[in-house]
């Protein structure tokens, strides 16, 4: 696999410089000729075999046949294929027959391989030939102005000057010197060939409706062409440097339907600074967008591969390409675009350091960037729909800064990124004309102690509060929508105090690092309550977060709680006993660095426990888990971080939590898992009294139990028949026989009275 790739990116790089020569590359062909080796099967062997170019074309000299001015090699019908021609005369007429055998096909190099030294203006093509090379054997023929078909062949057809598929289905070729600066394919198109308009010279081209498919180099190096609208034709995929080397190209509207974008496609294509990606684009090509001027592209969420410098990069002077960590991608979260930001591969020794954001993101961007601003006494501001945005807050007070509702007559909305940044104050009063908080508002804001988010505040941007080191309580008393890392190193923060109904908290670790956090106070009806300080779901099946800082050595879910969301009990200060009677998943990093964890019960049902779930809980040795595990990841539990680990020398920083030891069923998961990873690991347990005691022990233990218990109502009932039937009288009774039983009766109450004595005795 990793030969492959660097086959394909070698023989990419060399292309990449293909558009800066007067004709294409061929280095790929739709389907291979018939009888020659194409350019990709050369650079294969070039790669496997270390043979220079020339000199495989050397050798393929050898195996042709000369007649005057052409070189040819036999089909397999025993026909012509003309692979080279030295005439030197500007109309070139192609012959029906060399040395007497039908001429039928057009090698890729018919017409020569030197741009500069093929003089042909006109080519005319007899009846005969019924193949052309996909390679496009016209392509070095920079002089051509025109080709011609004779009226009686039967596979291809040119219409003035340009050379057609004879159902007109494929253009092949557009003479590069043919002239004119419009051009619009037919209807009946539905393939552009390799190269087919390569160079031409056309400023404008208009793509029929049905076009399905668009070759390699079929419209590179149009210096002249402005733009490109794709939008209404069925073309899927775009093949390899389509449109490279399209130097003046500003505009491109893709079609809908597009999944496939190819290595190069637009590279050198220096005046294009926007394009559109469809939704259905699902592959992006190395080298795609190299050398482009776009510094930024939104990258769709179905796209699942983006290859190797397809954005970002340009090559200097010595052709090496450099990338530009300025270049932005905008994706969604986890996706292949956040993935190709900071990508690597030592193999070719590249990191990608790009700027990722979220499309919101960009957008609020974009918003501040085009926002017209105005200075105002302490605050710089602009206004956007209809209402004034601060930007920036120049105040030095460093106690109370209130914030005014409206500045030059304008209603203050909303405060943008960073705009309190430098103030020092230690608490800030926001009115109530405020709507929103964009991204980063409070920026580093490291004197902030405390603050108080009015109920109109319906929208909390990402980071938010990124950096308020000094920052100790909040209160937010209306917000539908919070972002992500909102509060992210907020290290003083100690009560967090939330009203209203929120709709949406775009965070899984909404209070990460928050290391002082002592209470968390939800109310109204949104997502999330709390209870005694701790963050729930909603209906309390998930436990969101529980303060770090939270009083208290043990915690115990209640039996409604199935699922404990990521980093939820993550750097917990004074833990040491958890029991979760009936959760079912506990997702990544739960209670990572719970430095003073020593116990946790898990339930017999758990399914899950993920990726550093328990990781670094250096006090707990020792763990049980049910066979119900099924989903284990990776440093789930057992490991803890190597503090002295060297990882600019590729030291591995997890190590095992010494001590530590397993209890499952065997051959389970948890078993499998604690094995692979040189976990001790104990079977045959069972958890008694909190203490995990062989179960053969317990068996006996209960067998003996049940024995004795088996043994002490044996007794007991024996007694119970002897007494009973040892002062019984006769069944026959006399006529004076009542005095009789008398006696017994109250001889039977002693005996009752007995029995009752001996069974305390007996207790």
């Amino acid at each position: 696999m990793l030969e492959r790739k660097k086959i394909a990116a070698f023989t990419a790089g060399l292309l990449l410089c293909a558009y800066a020569a007067a004709p294409a590359l061929n280095a790929f062909a739709d389907e291979p000729a018939a009888t020659t080796q194409t350019a990709t099967e050369k650079a294969e062997d070039l790669t496997e075999d270390d043979d220079d170019i020339s000199d495989n074309d050397e050798d393929a000299d050898d195996t042709y046949i000369k007649s005057g001015d052409f070189m040819y090699s036999l089909t397999h019908d025993g026909t012509v294929c003309i692979e080279s021609c030295s005439s030197t005369a500007a109309v070139l007429m192609v012959p029906d027959t060399l040395d007497g055998i039908a001429v039928t096909e057009l090698g890729e190099k018919a017409f020569g391989s030197d741009p500069y030294a093929t003089p042909f203006t006109e080519i005319l093509l007899p009846a005969s030939i019924n193949y052309i090379s996909d390679n496009n054997p016209f392509v070095y023929c920079t002089q051509l102005k025109s080709i011609s078909v004779d009226a009686e062949n039967k596979d291809f057809c040119t219409e003035d000057g340009i050379l057609y598929s004879k159902s007109k289905d494929k253009l092949i070729c557009y003479p590069p010197m043919k002239g004119g600066n419009t051009f619009t394919v037919p209807d009946t198109v539905r393939t552009i060939g390799t190269s087919a308009m390569y160079n031409t010279g056309l400023i404008e081209v208009n793509l029929p409706k049905g076009l399905e498919n668009i070759s390699f180099f079929a419209l590179a190096g149009l210096t002249r062409i402005l733009s490109i609208d794709l939008s209404q034709t069925k073309i899927t995929e775009i093949h390899p440097y389509a449109f490279s080397g399209c130097t003046a190209l500003n505009e491109v509207k893709l079609p809908d339907d597009l999944t496939y974008i190819g290595g190069g496609a637009f590279s050198g294509c220096t005046a294009l600074k926007d394009i559109t990606l469809p939704d259905a684009l699902v592959e992006i090509g190395q080298y795609a967008f190299v050398n482009t001027g776009l510094t930024a592209i939104v990258i769709p969420d179905n796209v699942a591969e983006i290859g190797y410098c397809a954005f970002g990069y340009h090559s200097n002077e010595y052709e090496n390409m450099v990338a530009d960590d300025s270049f932005t991608l905008v994706g969604k979260m986890n996706s292949a675009a956040q993935r190709y930001a900071t990508d690597s591969d030592s193999e070719y020794d590249y990191k990608n350091n790009f700027t990722f954001v979220t499309p919101e993101e960009y957008r609020q961007i974009q918003d501040y960037l085009n926002l017209e601003r105005k200075k105002s006494g302490d605050y710089e501001y602009g206004i956007i729909d209809g209402g004034a945005a601060l930007t920036c807050c120049y105040s030095d007070e460093s106690g109370v800064l209130t914030v005014p509702d409206e500045i030059d007559g304008n209603k203050i909305t909303k405060i943008y990124p960073s705009c309190f940044t430098i103030v020092k104050a230690s608490e800030i009063v926001i009115p109530d004309s405020v709507e929103e908080l964009r991204e980063m508002a409070f920026l580093n804001c490291t004197g902030l102690k405390k603050i108080t988010l009015p109920a109109n505040v319906k929208f909390i941007g990402d980071q938010a509060f990124d950096g308020c080191t000094a920052l100790e309580e909040i209160e937010i008393c209306g917000a539908e929508t919070i972002g992500n890392r909102v509060f992210c190193d907020c290290t003083a923060l100690k009560t967090v105090k939330i009203s209203g109904s929120i709709k949406d908290w775009n965070d899984d670790e909404p209070f990460i690092f928050c290391t002082a956090l002592e209470d968390i106070n939800i109310s109204g009806d949104g997502i999330y309550c709390t209870d005694n300080g701790i963050m729930y779901s909603s209906d309390k099946t998930v436990i969101a977060a529980y303060p770090a800082a939270k009083q208290g050595r043990s915690f115990t879910a209640s039996p409604d709680v199935t699922e404990i969301k990521q980093s939820a009990f993550a750097n917990s200060k004074y833990l040491e006993s958890v029991k979760l009677p009936n959760v079912k998943i506990i997702n990544p990093y739960a209670f990572e660095s719970c430095l003073k964890l020593k116990s946790i019960d898990v339930s017999d049902s758990l399914r899950k426990l993920d990726t550093d779930a328990l990781y670094d809980c250096k006090e707990l040795k020792s763990l049980r888990l049910p066979k119900s595990l099924t989903e284990i990841g990776e440093c789930a539990f057992g490991y803890c971080y190597h503090e002295s680990a060297d990882s600019e020398n590729s030291d591995v920083a997890d190590e095992l939590v010494k001590g530590f030891t397993l209890y499952a069923p065997k051959d389970s998961e948890a078993y499998k898992f604690a094995k692979e990873a040189g976990i001790k690991v104990v079977t045959g347990t069972t958890k008694l009294f909190g203490k995990n005691i062989s179960s053969a022990f317990v068996y006996s233990v209960l067998g003996l139990l049940i024995a004795a218990l088996i043994a002490v109502v044996s007794a007991f009932v024996g007694k119970k028949i002897k007494s009973r039937t040892s002062g019984k009288p006769s069944s026959t009774k006399s006529d004076n026989d009542d005095n009789d039983e008398e006696e017994e009766n109250t001889a039977e109450d002693e005996d009752d009275e007995e029995d009752k004595n001996s069974d305390e005795d007996d207790e």
